[in-house]
């Protein structure tokens, strides 16, 4: 939004100005800038600031589309300002994005996978050839569909956030702890930590200079990034995903520490967990977006704990309670 002025530093009112507030500050600034009365040369360009700033604010559709606008901008000034300290390690304190992670890779690594790169397909072409010299068609085609799953296996694994703005799809994606533009940088949707310590997130609704608005915070390793969040924020949670995993092959099988799907990747019931010695927590969550009311029920203790998980929880998380086991309905 380079050559759009911002309409409340124009009428010196705050973006959550009242309709009200925001006609009192117009006139106010008109007595003062009108040509009619103020012989200063620059006084007509003032008023066309001061006549365009009333007509975006004053009209509720226009407002909404110019703070979109706004807000969009602000975010991206915000995080070209960020100093990025380079990502030593997968629990590093202050990792940074994928543009600056590749930059660090050295030639000598990029020569190994190459090489590798290299070794893996003559592997794969006398597998193929073979076959087809022994006349089994089919196993030709098997070959090269494993080669191609083997291959989009490993670039999902480690494909980036997009740079552009069109939000990566759902699962195809995966970004590290640090500050990411929500639509631009990652997706919005259902994100799960993996390989996480202890995590810890905040989404943001705005990203004004100085002003963070948090639209909510968790510690819960699965959270849903909403398509309104301006930016994600997360530290100690290792990476991210949108490939949602079940913590055991069947729901109503033991279950250990994470943020886990209600009917669909555990089941509800009476659970018990195997240990508390390190401080085990847990949490029955309604949502996953980090509001207050999120959690429906929490607590903690160092002794063995019996709780029952209700069909009506959206997910259950849990921290230090050793292995969770179905004991009743």
């Amino acid at each position: 939004m380079p050559s759009e002025p911002d309409h409340y530093e124009v009428l010196q009112v705050s973006p959550n100005a009242e309709p009200g507030v925001i006609l009192a500050a117009y006139r106010r600034l008109a007595q003062t800038y009108h040509p009619d009365v103020n012989p200063d040369p620059r006084a007509p360009e003032r008023m066309r600031r001061l006549n365009r700033a009333l007509e975006i604010l004053s009209d509720p559709a226009k407002r909404a589309e110019y703070d979109r606008r706004r807000l969009r901008q602000l975010a991206v000034q915000y995080m070209s300002e960020q100093q990025r300290i380079p990502y030593g390690t997968l629990y590093g304190e202050h990792p940074q994005g994928w543009r600056a992670r590749t930059a660090r890779l050295s030639l000598g690594w990029l020569a190994i996978a190459c090489g590798l790169g290299v070794v893996l397909a003559a592997v794969v072409m006398i597998l193929v050839q073979n076959t087809s010299d022994s006349g089994n068609g089919p196993a030709v085609e098997v070959s090269r569909a494993a080669a191609q799953a083997s291959g989009a296996a490993v670039a999902g694994a480690s494909a980036a956030p997009s740079p552009t703005n069109s939000p990566p799809p759902g699962g195809s994606a995966t970004f590290s702890n640090g500050t990411w533009l929500v639509g631009e940088e990652i997706a919005p949707g259902m994100w799960r930590a993996i390989r996480s310590r202890t995590c810890s997130w905040k989404r943001f609704s705005s990203i004004e200079r100085g002003s963070d608005v948090v639209a909510g915070a968790g510690t819960t390793l699965t959270v849903e990034i909403q398509p309104t969040d301006a930016a994600f924020w997360s530290e100690g949670c290792g990476w991210w995903t949108q490939i949602l995993e079940a913590p055991s092959p069947a729901p109503g099988d033991p279950f250990g520490p994470g943020t886990w799907f209600v009917n669909q990747e555990i089941v509800p019931g009476l659970w018990q967990n195997s240990d508390s010695s390190e401080g085990c927590r847990w949490s029955r969550l309604a949502r996953l977006d980090g509001e207050p009311s999120a959690i429906t029920a929490t607590g903690s203790g160092t002794s063995i704990i019996t709780i029952e998980i209700t069909a009506k929880d959206l997910a259950f998380d849990s921290w230090g309670c050793g292995t969770w086991t179905r004991i009743g309905d």
